[in-house]
């Protein structure tokens, strides 16, 4: 693992959790430690070392723990439905697969679009900016700098399409509360 290494971490997902909420403190402690194996597991988020799924002696190992207290806890947090275990029996964080999935996912997406950009480049064989003369940057940049102080502007001293209603000529009917309020001059 390297320095840079970290893991996302949220409070308020694990004050939340109403199943993690009802197991004891050393369960919740034990689960804290397992989350950290996992994130450094291949695949991210199963409870394992190397090919190996770690099993109970193993996992006491781990966490300073003894068999017996760890198989206890586990279950523990089995019955309390914290964690999943697959069909080889593998303990695995439905969210940290989840997030694990999106993650790659995600940068999929993102080489695609990366990808994209740089085939439309070698298509055209250079670049917008390269194709550009030093005479049409510097009238675009100005064009650009006029366009962006104009809309300041008018955003600053911003014009009605049309002028609002007068309302002055219109009668004053009184209400009842102001033909009652007595007129104080100072």
């Amino acid at each position: 693992m390297t320095a840079e290494r970290w893991m996302r971490f949220y409070p308020s997902d694990w004050l939340g959790d109403p199943a993690l909420r009802t197991c004891s403190y050393a369960a919740r402690g034990l689960w804290m430690d397992m989350l950290c194996l996992m994130d450094a597991a291949k695949p991210r988020g199963h409870l394992k070392l190397g090919r190996q799924k770690v099993d109970a002696q193993t996992l006491a190992t781990l966490t300073n723990g003894t068999p017996r207290l760890v198989e206890k806890l586990l279950a523990e947090l089995q019955k309390a439905g914290v964690f999943s275990v697959n069909s080889r029996g593998t303990i695995y964080s439905r969210k940290m697969v989840r997030e694990e999935k999106w993650s790659k996912k995600g940068k999929k997406m993102s080489a695609a679009r990366w990808s994209q950009g740089a085939e439309t480049k070698e298509e055209f064989g250079t670049s917008n900016a390269r194709s550009m003369t030093p005479e049409s940057r510097v009238h675009n940049k100005q064009e650009s700098c006029r366009s962006r102080l104009g809309a300041a502007r008018a955003k600053r001293h911003h014009q009605p399409d049309h002028d609002p209603p007068d309302f002055s000529n219109d009668p004053v009917n009184p209400s009842e509360a102001l033909l009652c309020t007595r007129i104080v001059k100072h």
